[in-house]
């Protein structure tokens, strides 16, 4: 909305400030110049109108002349008495002092001049041009100029404006219709970036959502199925059994499923709960080393090998102390649960991030199933029925990531051969995190 406001002060701008002050120079040019051509038939007919009224009044009969002028053109002469002429006192004490006297119309020039041996006038009648009328139509051309100059300015700004709310639009209804993967193309000089990126950004939390709520509505039908019809296997077979040491045994199998069940339900109601958990993370700085060491103090590794390798240096990330223990807890736990021997957790200082890798030496996942791995209730093929769970753990992880602005991607491990998970986050400013840890 910043480059919208911005952009529209601009045009206002442009539009009232800079065309008034272009056009007003114009306009006065104009005028100037209009002005001085309006001057030049004065100063050429005045001295014209001089010479001929001292050639006339050295005449013995300048009437002769006045009678021989042609009256068929635009200028016309006419001699009268001093006495008959109606011009007010002071001009024409003026005007017998030997000064000519321009008197002007609307429609016409009149010079006159004193015939001082004959106490007549000379009057010599000449067209007006009109400045008022040419000054007139070019206020209506520069009016006209401003008000369609201001018209494509504001065109030039609305096209782009209209084209991007068109594509919007076609966007929300794409997605209204169910197209949950429509994004909008956010232009680098768009003036509505800001609703464009969060228009994204609601589109990607939605598509989430709905993309959970498949999935758990997936695993739901699919895992409580299976307990499901165990008890009712159980009950009917409980009603048909007199013996008191199998009706025991079946009682214990229809609770283990019952525990089962509830087991499941309490796993989808914490990831659920997860989405509300966004809007309450408390973030500080956290020390990842100990972080790590945190985590590991209370893994039990029954056996099997567990190797930390820490950074050389305190490194900081700013993230929920609680929901990044969960994080580390569920990808180490994995790793034990799939690992044969051994764990490897290594940390990594980068320029802006931190990285830790969690590598095993099991079987490793296929890469066109690691996209599929960190989605809620899913669990590799060859394991699924020894190891206990309901492969929310990866799916808590990767949530837990993207609250924090990092990535959680899965790969090979080139020492131990199994899988490796490599969690990236955002490192934290270490003059904030020295300052936040005193």
């Amino acid at each position: 909305m910043r480059n919208l406001t911005l952009s529209l002060l601009a045009v206002v701008l442009i539009a009232t400030m800079g065309l008034g002050w272009m056009f007003d120079a114009l306009y006065n040019q104009y005028s100037e110049q209009s002005e001085l051509n309006q001057n030049d038939p004065l100063m050429v007919l005045e001295p014209l109108g001089q010479n001929m009224a001292d050639t006339l009044n050295s005449q013995p009969h300048p009437n002769e002349f006045i009678t021989d002028w042609p009256n068929n053109n635009a200028y016309t002469l006419a001699l009268t008495s001093i006495n008959q002429t109606l011009i007010p006192p002071a001009l024409k004490n003026d005007l017998l002092n030997g000064k000519p006297l321009v008197l002007e119309t609307d429609t016409d020039l009149t010079l006159y001049y004193y015939l001082a041996n004959h106490a007549s006038v000379l009057m010599l009648r000449a067209p007006m041009l009109n400045p008022n009328r040419d000054n007139a139509d070019l206020r209506l051309v520069l009016t006209s100029l401003f008000y369609f100059v201001m018209l494509l300015l504001m065109v030039a700004w609305l096209a782009p404006l209209a084209l991007r709310l068109l594509a919007l639009r076609k966007t929300a209804k794409l997605f209204g219709e169910g197209q949950l993967n429509q994004r909008i193309s956010v232009g680098s000089i768009s003036y509505i970036k800001d609703i464009e990126t969060e228009f994204n950004h609601m589109a990607e939390r939605i598509e989430a959502l709905v993309n959970d709520v498949k999935l758990l509505s997936s695993a739901v039908s699919h895992d409580l199925r299976t307990p499901l019809a165990r008890i009712r296997f159980g009950i009917d077979t409980l009603q048909e059994e007199d013996d008191p040491v199998l009706r025991k045994r079946y009682e214990q199998r229809i609770s283990d499923n019952v525990d089962e069940m509830v087991d499941l339900v309490e796993t989808l109601l914490n990831y659920a709960r997860l989405d509300q958990a966004m809007i309450s993370l408390t973030k500080s700085a956290v020390n990842v080393n100990d972080l790590v060491t945190h985590c590991l103090k209370n893994k039990t590794c029954d056996g099997r090998t567990l190797n930390y390798l820490p950074a050389a240096t305190p490194c900081f990330i700013d993230g929920d102390q609680a929901y990044l223990n969960i994080l580390i807890n569920n990808l180490v736990q994995n790793a034990l649960q799939y690992c044969k021997q051994h764990v490897t957790i290594e940390v990594f200082i980068q320029p802006d991030t931190v990285s830790i890798n969690i590598s095993d030496d099991g079987p490793g996942i296929a890469p066109e199933h690691y996209a599929t791995m960190l989605q809620p209730f899913t669990r590799g093929e060859l394991h699924r029925q020894t190891i206990k769970g309901f492969g929310m753990g990866l799916a808590i992880a990767t949530r837990v990531t993207k609250w924090h602005h990092g990535t959680l991607t899965i790969g090979k491990s080139d020492i131990l051969g199994g899988a490796k998970f490599s969690l990236t986050l955002p490192k934290k400013n270490v003059k904030d995190a020295s300052i936040a840890q005193q």
